[in-house]
């Protein structure tokens, strides 16, 4: 379990006194998952007109290793019980370069402005609290990653001081007509995952393969497999390996495309968690043969569509892949940062010369 610094009561414990007669502000309890699930799926229902949240995935959220609800985590609730907002801040472990700083508010109270500011506010002030547990060299962020259309969240990150700095693209294929196939390039084939014995070289194929995506802050090892060990724990029986593609030279795994068998609980699309390949097999075709492969199996099973994220200015070419795998955008995200304290940017921002 990490370490966090001890809590500054004044700051950490409330966000401050101006919330109406009658609302609550506390950490959340073990049995507020419904309470959650219910803010997250009202603003997804808003924005996108689904729900974006499962019970089983706020309760994956609550009981992370990383997370200290006491501390990380505040729940804001109006005079009927309804959650009207909540405010949390991501622990991303060591080198601690980079606090994802999330604000939501329900939307029957997002465009009053100083609800949805009170909610930032506190996490930037835990987001400060947390940074004291990086190196003094190193230059640290709070973070925010928002859908585009959410307006009253992207106007409170501005008046927070917070800055766009990526675009990412929300893509999906439909998959009525399966697209042809991509070759395989000479000596690659493609196998599913064996957990057991594949899951060190598969979390380190895909280490490897995002240390040139923009804004990857590499960290120890040893604990992003503990974590991703974790997740997949967390999963239970929801976890399926036989949709992690592997593409392999002879026993050596150089590529990936890492799937869920949903999108939340619509069994119709599948999606695209991670589709990456190692720098020394690129530009050989592996990352367009794996997603028509990702394609071909997901239709086998009767699938609607396959979707997946993607940064819109990724710096290895993956939009244009995308576009040329028959991918078309339905939806956008962007992220902002803010920085916290000032030193050696640890993240990528550019591939080397």
């Amino acid at each position: 379990m990490r370490q966090a610094p001890p809590m500054k009561r004044a700051q950490t414990q409330r966000m401050g006194d101006e919330w109406p007669a009658g609302w609550v502000e506390r950490a959340p309890r073990p049995d507020d998952v419904d309470l959650i699930l219910e803010l997250v799926n009202a603003r997804s229902k808003k924005l996108w007109g689904e729900s974006q949240a499962t019970r089983e995935g706020v309760g994956v959220f609550l009981s992370s290793p990383r997370l200290d609800p006491s501390a990380d985590v505040r729940l804001v609730l109006d005079q009927d019980g309804t959650l009207a907002g909540m405010a949390f801040v991501g622990n991303p472990g060591k080198p601690y370069a980079d606090f994802p700083c999330p604000a939501l508010s329900h939307p029957r109270y997002e465009e009053d402005a100083g609800h949805v500011d009170r909610l930032q506010s506190w996490t930037l002030r835990r987001a400060h609290e947390l940074a004291t547990l990086a190196s003094p060299k190193i230059r640290v962020v709070a973070s925010a990653f928002v859908a585009a259309q959410d307006q009253a969240w992207r106007a409170a990150l501005d008046r927070a001081g917070f800055r766009l700095v990526r675009v990412h693209n929300h893509m999906r294929i439909d998959l009525a007509t399966l697209p042809a196939a991509a070759p395989w390039p000479a000596g690659i084939a493609v196998r599913t995952a064996v957990i057991e014995q594949d899951l060190e070289a598969v979390v380190a194929c895909r280490e490897e393969a995002w240390r040139d995506h923009w804004g990857f802050v590499e960290q120890p090892f040893d604990h992003v497999l503990a974590e991703q060990r974790e997740a997949i724990k967390a999963q239970g029986a929801s976890f399926d390996p036989t949709l992690w593609f592997l593409a392999v030279d002879g026993d050596e795994i150089v590529g990936l495309s890492l799937c869920d068998d949903r999108i939340v609980d619509d069994r119709t699309r599948g999606y695209v968690n991670t589709l990456a390949v190692r720098p020394a097999w690129r530009k050989r075709g592996i990352a367009l043969a794996l997603l028509h492969h990702t394609f071909a199996e997901f239709h086998r099973r009767g699938y609607a569509a396959v979707e997946l994220d993607i940064d819109s200015q990724n710096l290895t070419g993956a939009v244009r892949m995308c576009d040329r795998a028959g991918m078309r955008g339905v939806r956008q995200f962007v992220t902002y940062e803010k920085e916290l304290r000032p030193g050696i940017d640890l993240a990528t921002r550019e591939l080397p010369a």
